[in-house]
């Protein structure tokens, strides 16, 4: 029943006609990408979130500390939505509205689809139409993640070689995360690789920056904070894994 409800709701929302071949999950999640979060119903959003729920409880979750096995810093390669978490990062566009593309794949679609459109409603309220700098971080309750918090941080856009200030706001990505987690007295943080994938920077360079800007963060503060690092793809699991490897 809420997948029938969701899907005319939506349809009628947003003045569209989905396909027929669609099934239902992705009718959803399209409608979802696409759907600007102004006056929805509380009935709407209590079906969404009973549907999420459903849905989650088909998956496998897993928890933060069991990849951590007591380590300071870990590896995790898989989907971030499914990790139990104090807070996952979450590499945005500068609108921080999420990806419109009806079910694309990327990292920004997935986070806010299986969360719920109470996230881009919140990032909505809060950045009231300006666009967000790269660099900083801004939180979002994991609403139907399994997750406390999603922190929306805004990478660098790489065309060709990085440049300084490319590697400074990266660096910063990882920073900014890191003290709001301490600020809100976090236990830990799940990082994915930022703007690797779309945004085109080198996952090599990347990867170096990335996992030595955490262990520096770490050695110089006192915190009590772990890190996962949550790869999607075994070819940049492997670039995280030789780090982690010259880094025991």
């Amino acid at each position: 029943m809420n997948e029938k409800f969701l899907i005319e709701y939506l349809s009628k929302f947003n003045n569209v006609v989905l396909p027929s071949d669609q099934d239902n999950d992705a009718k959803i999640r399209a409608l979802m990408n696409i759907t600007m979060p102004i006056d929805l119903s509380l009935e709407f959003y209590t079906k969404q979130d009973e549907y999420l729920q459903e849905l989650l409880k088909s998956k496998t979750i897993v928890d933060a500390e069991s990849i951590l096995s007591g380590q300071r810093v870990a590896l995790h390669l898989g989907d971030i939505t499914l990790v139990k978490a104090d807070a996952i990062v979450n590499a945005c566009n500068n609108t921080l509205l999420g990806c419109f593309v009806p079910g694309h794949y990327c990292i920004d679609n997935a986070i806010h689809s299986f969360a719920g459109l109470q996230v881009r409603r919140d990032l909505m309220n809060d950045l009231q139409g300006t666009l967000e700098p790269n660099g900083r971080c801004r939180v979002t309750a994991g609403y139907n993640l399994p997750c406390k918090y999603i922190f929306h941080t805004v990478g660098p856009h790489i065309h060709g070689e990085p440049t300084p200030q490319d590697i400074l706001d990266l660096q910063n990505c990882y920073i900014s995360c890191l003290k709001m987690a301490d600020k809100l007295h976090l236990d830990n943080i799940v990082f994915c690789s930022i703007s690797t994938g779309l945004y085109s920077f080198p996952i090599k360079k990347a990867s170096e920056i990335a996992y030595n800007t955490v262990l520096q963060y770490l050695d110089n503060n006192k915190t009590n904070l772990k890190v996962i690092f949550d790869l999607f793809s075994v070819e940049d699991y492997l670039c995280y894994e030789r780090l982690s490897k010259e880094n025991k």
